[in-house]
C-alpha cells in the first residue's frame, strides 16, 4: 500500500457550534492556498452541528472524532496529531481568507527560514486590521494602563500591516507553524481552555530562542467574536486565559498584583456603565458585559485550575 504523499500545509481548524460561519471559512481556502498542496482537518467541540454540515457537504475534510468541548488548544493538539504536513495552519472557523494569504505564509518560510511561526494580519469588515493584531504577552504595566484607561497595547502602531515584521506574539485564529518546532514543545498547553493559549506558546517558544513574524500581504477577513466584543462570556474567559498565564509564568506576587489590577478594572467598567449607561448606550452595553467578572471574581480568579474557578464550575455543571 502506497501512503500518499506528505501535503506542504495541515490546516487546522477547532469548530464550536460554527455551521453559520463554516462554509464560507471554508471556500475561501482553495483560493487562500492555490500555490501548495493542503489537507483540512476539522474537529466539532460543539453540538456537533458544524461536524455534520462538513461531513455533508465537504467530504475532502478530514474529520477528527470529537471529545465534547476540550477548549482550544486541547482540540488543536487532537488534529495535530492526525495532520501529515510539513506545516501547520491554525485558521479559526470564522475566518475567511484572502486570496493567496496560506501562499504567502508558505513563501515567507523561505524569506524568513530562522522563524518559527509566520502570521497573517486579520481585517474587520471594513477591511480595517482587527484587534487580533494586537495580541501581547501579559505584563503589569499593560494591566495598570488599562485600569487608568490608555491601555499601552491598544495605543501601540500596529506593525506588519502594510509590511513584514517580526513580532513577540502572533494572533493564534490564523497563524503558520514549522511542524518540527511546534513538537520541539509539544504544541499548546491543554491547561489552557480559551484563550492566551497561543500567548504561552509563543513565550515558550521564545524562550527557546524562536523568533515569528508577521506578514503583512497574507490577509484575512475575521469576524471576531461574531461581532460581540463585550459578550460577557468571552470577557469571563479572556481574563480566566489571562490569570492561566500568569499562574504558570509568575511569581506568585505578581499573581496577587495581576488579579487586583484586572479585577479594579473590570470593577471600573462595570460601575461606570451603571452610572453613566442611561446617558452613553455603549458605556451600559460594556458595563454589562463586565458583570460577571466584577461580581464574580472566583470564576477567572485561578485561570483554568482544574479544581477551581470556571473551568471547574464548567466540569461539576456537564457531571
Amino acid at each position: 500500500m502506497t501512503l500518499p504523499t506528505a501535503p506542504d500545509v495541515s490546516i487546522l481548524i477547532v469548530a464550536y457550534n460554527s455551521a453559520a460561519v463554516i462554509s464560507a471559512c471554508l471556500a475561501s481556502i482553495p483560493p487562500g492556498c492555490s500555490r501548495h498542496s493542503y489537507e483540512v482537518l476539522l474537529i466539532d467541540n460543539g453540538d456537533g452541528s458544524t461536524e455534520a454540515l462538513v461531513a455533508a457537504s465537504y467530504p475532502e475534510v478530514r474529520i477528527v472524532a470529537s471529545k465534547g468541548n476540550v477548549g482550544f488548544a486541547a482540540g488543536n493538539n487532537l488534529l495535530a496529531d492526525e495532520a501529515r504536513g510539513r506545516y501547520l495552519l491554525l485558521l479559526n472557523p470564522d475566518v475567511e481568507l484572502k486570496p493567496e494569504a496560506v501562499d504567502r505564509l508558505m513563501e515567507a518560510t523561505q524569506t524568513y527560514p530562522e522563524a518559527a511561526a509566520w502570521g497573517g494580519v486579520t481585517l474587520d469588515r471594513n477591511d480595517r486590521p482587527d484587534i487580533g493584531n494586537t495580541v501581547h504577552v501579559p505584563s503589569l504595566r499593560e494591566m495598570a494602563s488599562r485600569v487608568l484607561g490608555r491601555s499601552s497595547a491598544a495605543s501601540a502602531p500596529l506593525v506588519g500591516v502594510d509590511c513584514d515584521a517580526q513580532v513577540n506574539v502572533l494572533s493564534g485564529s490564523f497563524v503558520l507553524f514549522r511542524r518540527s518546532t511546534w513538537d520541539e514543545v509539544g504544541g499548546l498547553d491543554d491547561r489552557y481552555f480559551l484563550y492566551c493559549e497561543e500567548v504561552d506558546l509563543f513565550y515558550r517558544l521564545a524562550q527557546r530562542g524562536h523568533t515569528f513574524w508577521r506578514i503583512g500581504m497574507a490577509r484575512a477577513f475575521h469576524d471576531a467574536g461574531h461581532g460581540n466584543d463585550f459578550a460577557p462570556m468571552r470577557l469571563l474567559y479572556r481574563a480566566a486565559g489571562t490569570m492561566q498565564f500568569v499562574r504558570l509564568h509568575w511569581s506568585y506576587p505578581a499573581e496577587i498584583s495581576a488579579f487586583m489590577l484586572i479585577w479594579f478594572g473590570a470593577l471600573q467598567r462595570f460601575v461606570g456603565g451603571k452610572m453613566l449607561g442611561s446617558r452613553k448606550p455603549r458605556l451600559r452595553k460594556i458595563g454589562e458585559g463586565y458583570r460577571m467578572m466584577a461580581l464574580r471574581p472566583s470564576d477567572w480568579r485561578y485561570g483554568y485550575h482544574p479544581t477551581k474557578g470556571l473551568l471547574a464550575k464548567l466540569r461539576r455543571h456537564a457531571t
